[in-house]
């Protein structure tokens, strides 16, 4: 099957849409959008969701009860879109609790508070669900502790969460991939001055729209795990066989080590 037969499985399917104002959420949008599905974007800011969504929201995933609210307005969804996300950057040592907290809140929490809220409705329609990973999610990765912490916390969750619903018609796709550019480091709870908080990266740097039409292609086909890079795929692999040798290669490219 194409990658546009599988989107247009996607037709008439109600998708809500967090993390929409911009990056690989606003790219979803799009390409959901041009699948025919009925798109709801969520952000901070509904002003600045992509134009591209049917309906606009304002929606703060760490407020549980705006969460319950404003998915409760959207009604049984048929696909939930979680790519929201912040970083913090920086030696761990150094990085300040309240950024710690801030990530794993917005990251993690906030993940897990809007899968629950919109689980019932997704059960009634077996729907999809899909949450944006990262390679950290099932590796470590020096200067972005807490970042790893809420993505290696992703796996541990839509991991279990998937095995739960064996046999009630919910998928659920994880999406790990490699540096993608989206501005995420301009907006980091914290930074650390000097190179240790500058963005750095090990291999190839994705595009919003190149990961947003592996995440719509894999919600489409209702996959467990997209990998959407050779990096991605290597680091997958590489992470599995050899950690330690994983480990030295990330400090190299990242850090400059060795």
């Amino acid at each position: 099957m194409s990658r546009g037969a599988a989107a247009a499985d996607l037709r008439d399917a109600r998708v809500l849409v967090t993390g929409a104002a911009g990056g690989i959420g606003a790219a979803s949008c799009r390409l959901l959008a041009r699948a025919r599905a009925h798109v709801t974007g969520a952000d901070l800011d509904a002003a600045l969701v992509a134009p591209s969504c049917d309906e606009r929201v304002a929606l703060d995933v760490t407020d549980d009860a705006m969460v319950a609210r404003v998915v409760g307005g959207v009604g049984p969804l048929d696909g939930l879109v979680l790519s929201h996300g912040v970083t913090s950057l920086g030696p761990a040592v150094d990085t300040p609790m309240a950024a710690v907290d801030r990530v794993l809140a917005v990251n993690l929490r906030g993940a897990i508070a809007v899968t629950q809220a919109a689980l019932p409705g997704l059960l009634e329609r077996g729907g999809r669900i899909v949450v944006l990973s990262s390679v950290s999610g099932f590796a470590p990765l020096v200067h972005r502790t807490a970042y790893a912490a809420s993505k290696h916390g992703i796996h541990g969750y839509f991991d279990s969460l998937r095995a739960e619903l064996v046999g009630t018609g919910v998928s659920v796709t994880i999406v790990a991939p490699s540096f993608v550019a989206t501005g995420i480091e301009q907006r980091a709870t914290y930074r650390a001055s000097g190179p240790a908080g500058e963005w750095s990266t090990a291999g190839e740097v994705l595009g919003a729209d190149d990961v947003a039409a592996a995440l719509v292609d894999g919600m489409a086909r209702r996959r467990a795990l997209v990998l959407p890079s050779r990096t991605a795929r290597a680091a997958y692999v590489l992470s599995r066989v050899s950690p330690r040798g994983y480990a030295r290669t990330m400090r190299r490219r990242v850090l400059g080590d060795g």
